[in-house]
């Protein structure tokens, strides 16, 4: 595959419903383009204190937040297919809830290096959306940063030092200046040729404008999608959804399914409920019997 020529920016919170439901897209296009497609990602600080907040196009806002907030997210899941426990909300609807730190965590994992702070955000989408993990709570975040190849010491240092949120606040100002309120928004670029796309976009879409800025220069990779494709997916990515997958290689999201189950019943994957739905992913691997005298170890 060719040098990366193109750039999609997006602005993003880790709350966000449809940014939720767009990752299948995503990992779509980096399974299609690989590094031909460079993605950066925005904060935009969804919600700073949900006692201020108001959103009338999505019912929500007031004294019943948290059941409107669920609601919302179960009709976004029943079109998305992405999994979501709403049961977070009301076990948080006596929180002062807001989004921003769960946004600057993002920033202190990113400290680390881009590749971090990219899984960070992904394991931050799944503990608020399909893990009933209120991601707002410090522990929490230091949780799901265990679960990564993080520095903890110096995650926790750079979020109660200010640096993380200072790079927060550079998003914010960033996300007035392209005028962005809403989430997701992507700006899709080649060098000074842009277009902004606001809310949640097809992969059609994405594949069409991506194609249009690099004047169809960009190399498509042809995905096959046996159980040895799903398998090496699921190795790279981690935590997947049937969506996902169905997106990816093109099934429907019934095949999908079929397919992961059997996975499931060869103890390929394994699978774990996740509110409305289902995430699979590989099984912990076990630590090897060694026979001290014959020197051969086994699983």
């Amino acid at each position: 595959m060719k040098n990366p020529t193109i750039e999609i920016v997006s602005y993003t919170d880790p709350y966000c419903t449809w940014c939720w439901g767009s990752e299948p897209i995503i990992r779509k296009i980096q399974e299609v383009y690989g590094e031909q497609v460079h993605f950066r990602y925005v904060m935009g600080g969804l919600v700073e204190d949900i006692r201020k907040f108001s959103d009338p196009g999505a019912g929500i806002g007031g004294k019943y937040w948290y059941k409107q907030v669920a609601d919302h997210w179960l009709e976004a899941s029943n079109r998305h297919n992405m999994p979501v426990d709403v049961q977070v909300y009301y076990d948080i609807k006596n929180e002062v809830f807001s989004t921003y730190p769960a946004s600057i965590a993002f920033e202190a994992a990113r400290l680390q290096s881009e590749e971090l702070g990219k899984q960070y955000l992904r394991r931050l989408r799944e503990g608020a959306a399909a893990e009933r993990k209120a991601i707002q709570r410090f522990d929490v975040q230091i949780e799901l940063a265990t679960d990564l190849s993080l520095d903890i010491e110096q995650f926790k240092e750079d979020i109660q030092s200010g640096k993380a949120n200072s790079l927060f606040k550079n998003d914010l100002h960033e996300c007035r200046n392209k005028g962005v309120r809403g989430f997701p928004t992507y700006l899709v670029r080649n060098g000074d040729n842009e277009v902004l796309l606001r809310g949640y976009n097809s992969y059609q879409t994405f594949n069409n404008w991506l194609q249009e800025l690099s004047n169809g220069q960009l190399e498509q990779k042809t995905l096959m999608g046996g159980s040895s494709q799903i398998f090496d997916f699921i190795s790279r990515y981690g935590k997947s959804a049937a969506i996902e997958v169905a997106t990816v290689f093109d099934f429907d999201l019934q095949q999908a399914e079929k397919l992961l189950t059997g996975m499931v019943t060869k103890g390929l994957i394994i699978v774990k409920k996740a509110g409305n739905g289902f995430l699979y992913s590989l099984p912990k691997q076990s630590a090897p019997e060694c026979n001290s005298a014959t020197g051969v170890c086994s699983m």
